[in-house]
């Protein structure tokens, strides 16, 4: 029991961290402040780096949320560590 709870708690930081870090390199999808000036662009090619950090972040937040379902179901101590 105590190697399933090790094994999913490093799956949630691993997700946790994807989740951060293609949050963080993707690039702006809004224009800010450029949309008032009129400097705005109002359409934009994606690029393929953008579209495969938007499916990390996917696959990283399901991934997250589920390992944190599973582990709070099957060993609900772990949060009052």
């Amino acid at each position: 029991m105590v190697l399933f709870r090790n094994i999913m708690v490093t799956v949630v930081i691993i997700a946790g961290i994807g989740m951060v870090f293609g949050y963080i390199v993707s690039s702006p999808k809004a224009s800010g402040l450029g949309a008032i000036g009129g400097t705005a662009q109002k359409f934009k090619v994606r690029k393929s780096r953008d579209l495969f950090l938007d499916k990390l972040i996917l696959w990283s937040a399901l991934i997250f949320g589920i390992c944190a379902f599973v582990l709070s179901i099957v060993d609900p101590s772990i949060w009052t560590m």
